[in-house]
């Protein structure tokens, strides 16, 4: 079979949403989508990158307000207040030019005047997928509808048993915060349970044709060739809820109904939009959210969001991401949430699944036929570009983003059967009743399938009885720092439990501006709990910096977080340092320099403390000297220095200069020409990329107490 080889590498990256096709021309009238406010759109300009990869946008904050006035804030800041979440008390506010916002966050949070404070996080929008004209591959022990569906045959999930036994998912709602969703398709209309939303212009719409309408003006691209860019969300909408109506294919789920919340932005996508889709998707009354996205980092905006849902018994299922290794991704690694990892055709881990211990279940997510986009071409017929059997609007895709699903429509199914279980007991119902012969562990839970393979036979049975799993529960940790002057909150710290045995689940979470790590809706027992702070993705520095601890927590079943007694920690360093002290302070100009030799580095030295830093060394040289100068900066030691680097001679003439030589690090390598004094000129891309070095009034400000660097300078 033809394979596209870009298919399987994130999968689950973050979808924007661009057009979509037109419809029956009997429908009703085209109703004008909102205009999308000028800041929905994130230029690449404003996008940072992290060392550990995660990207955020360097002027827009996200704010639990603790209950103030967003307007008052942002005058504060000098900002302008952008957007509200009502339900989480949450504005977005963007900041002046020149202010980064992960830096204002940090000290918003040390000033206790916000529950927390962080940049918007986002992801590149990619869709790499499989796809597939033919089934030539795939043998398939049963047919359901038109077409052949290995991924629910007796081999698989075995969804008829569940059937049979009269668990269809009736009269769940499932949330599918994806792309949007063609609910114009012959297998989804009839499951569309009547609301699709734009979280960009706040908007819901309850018919077809407007929401398709408005689809296509999401990215501007009204062309007729728009089919593969909503192909994400119709296909994982199809997963679940697609109609057993004789036609096409069956969701695992058929008698559910399905909500699209389209998460979109050209090129972007930002955490924040993501939230608004979660919270109105569970303000609609979904059961169950599917979430087939995801990235690295940590966003408090998304697990406050996903603790709402949860707080309200939302089953919340994510796919477990398409890394090809051993990780932590965003959302998967927060607690109350299902991971799904992906298997083949032969009940095999799936090459390009993420695993660890946070993956709760695995079901099929290679080569699974789902259904594809419809559009009108060009002679007024109604087609998808691409074909399977049985005609145009079906394909073969792969991923995460389809096991996750097929795990979220299984929860349909026990929901529909026990609507009263919580988060925790939908789970543990699935891993209970899992094919745990699959994976490296035969006989029992693994990190590349979990508990194993789905099994909707296993599970009907169970559901016919009166034994259930028991509930969930809830932890609370509070992290502080003692220090001279008394005890602060423990901000940013990393908070893991981690469960007991080989099958224990793993949960980690980042500290509010109270030093909090809130756990909800876990397995009770016992957990290893380990703590360190401060995040040094975010401040910088070295793991000395850090201060950990290692001990245990109870979960009690039933507990919620509202009353569970938080369990003190006190670690004795990891406090952010908002005013650090330069210690090469006053090197602005050429008569300031500082020396530096050969063969030296200098201490810890920020770009900090005033709007356009700039710092200058100075250094002996010999003719014929090649030498070569490295600032480790955000690359190498973390932080937000995305460095910039000149080589002057005795005059201050530019000689050289570098931005990115190691990601976000800058390094020059030189002959000297004659023997003297020479400058190395030290500052941020941020100040110094528009004019090449020469003129730092030209660039942005950029004064974050983050900004560290190390100065390396070597004879070659």
């Amino acid at each position: 079979m033809k394979k596209i080889s870009l298919a399987a590498l994130t999968l689950t990256a973050l979808l924007a949403a661009c057009g979509q096709q037109a419809t029956n021309p009997n429908a009703s009238p085209v109703v004008a989508a909102p205009e999308r406010p000028a800041y929905a759109t994130i230029s690449a300009d404003q996008v940072v990158t992290t060392k550990s990869g995660e990207m955020y946008v360097k002027n827009q904050l996200v704010v639990n307000l603790r209950g103030q006035s967003a307007e008052a804030l942002a005058t504060h800041l000098g900002g302008r207040v952008l957007d509200r979440i009502a339900e989480l008390d949450v504005a977005l506010i963007e900041l002046p030019q020149g202010q980064d916002a992960r830096a204002v966050g940090v000290r918003l949070m040390r000033e206790g005047t916000v529950l927390y404070a962080a940049a918007q996080t986002v992801e590149r929008h990619e869709t790499p997928v499989y796809r597939d004209a033919g089934l030539s591959s795939q043998t398939v022990n049963q047919v359901f509808d038109q077409l052949p569906q290995y991924a629910l045959d007796s081999n698989h999930l075995n969804a008829k048993a569940a059937w049979d036994a009269g668990f269809t998912g009736k009269g769940v709602k499932v949330g599918v915060i994806d792309d949007p969703s063609d609910i114009s398709h012959p297998d989804l209309r009839p499951s569309w349970a009547g609301k699709a939303y734009d979280p960009v212009t706040n908007t819901t719409y309850d018919t077809v044709q407007g929401w398709v309408d408005a689809v296509d003006g999401m990215d501007g691209k009204l062309d007729q060739q728009v089919g593969p860019d909503i192909e994400h969300g119709t296909a994982v909408a199809s997963t679940i809820s697609a109609a057993k109506n004789g036609q096409g294919i069956v969701g695992v789920a058929p008698d559910s109904k399905f909500y699209t919340a389209a998460i979109f932005q050209p090129g972007f996508v930002g955490d924040y939009y993501v939230a608004r889709a979660v919270i109105w998707s569970v303000n609609q009354g979904s059961q169950v959210l599917n979430n087939s996205w995801g990235g690295t980092g940590y966003s408090p905006l998304l697990k406050q969001a996903f603790d709402y849902a949860l707080e309200r018994n939302i089953t919340v299922v994510v796919s477990a991401g398409n890394s090809y290794r051993e990780e932590w991704r965003n959302p998967a690694q927060l607690p109350g949430v299902i991971a799904s990892a992906a298997l083949d055709i032969n009940n095999n881990k799936a090459g390009f699944s993420t695993y660890g211990r946070h993956v709760s279940v695995a079901a099929p997510g290679v080569d699974v036929l789902l259904a594809s986009p419809l559009f009108i071409n060009k002679d007024g017929k109604r087609e998808s570009l691409y074909t399977a059997p049985g005609g145009s609007g079906y394909q073969l895709i792969s991923g995460t983003s389809f096991s996750g699903p097929y795990t979220a429509g299984t929860a349909a199914v026990i929901l529909g059967a026990k609507p009263d279980l919580d988060p925790h007991q939908v789970r543990r119902l699935m891993e209970e009743t899992a094919d745990a012969s699959v994976g490296s562990n035969t006989s029992g839970f693994d990190r590349e399938t979990g508990h194993g393979l789905i099994r909707l036979d296993k599970l009907a049975e169970r559901l016919k009885g009166s034994e259930m799993p028991q509930k969930g529960g809830a932890a609370r940790v509070k992290v502080e720092i003692q220090t001279p002057d008394g005890y602060v909150p423990g901000i940013l710290a990393d908070v893991i439990l981690e469960g007991s045995g080989a099958d224990g689940a793993v949960y980690a979470v980042q500290t509010d501006a109270d030093g909090y790590a809130n756990f909800v809706s876990i397995a009770p027992g016992t957990y290893t709990l380990r703590v360190a702070t401060p995040d040094l993705s975010l401040t910088g520095g070295t793991s000395a910096e850090r201060d950990t601890f290692v001990g245990t927590v109870t979960v009690t079943s039933g507990s919620v977080m509202s009353t569970v007694a938080p369990q003190r920690v006190v670690l004795l360093k990891g406090t952010v340092n908002l005013n650090p002290v330069d210690p090469y302070e006053p090197n602005n100009t050429l008569t300031q320099a500082k020396a530096i030799t050969y063969g030296t580095r200098t201490q810890m030295a920020y770009i900090f403390g005033q709007s356009r830093d700039v710092d200058y060394f100075s250094f002996q040289g010999t003719a014929g000297d090649t030498i070569q100068a490295d600032v480790h900066a955000r690359t190498t030691i973390g932080g937000t220095l995305d460095a910039f680097l000149v080589l002057r001679d005795s005059t201050g003439k530019k000689l050289t200069f570098n931005d990115d030589f190691n990601g976000q690090d800058s390094s020059v390598t030189f002959k000297l020409p004659a023997t003297g004094t020479y400058y190395l000129e030290v500052s941020s891309c941020n100040i110094l990329c528009n004019s090449n070095g020469d003129d730092p009034s030209k660039g942005q400000e950029d004064d974050n107490p983050f900004n560290k660097y190390i100065l390396e300078l070597l004879k070659l």
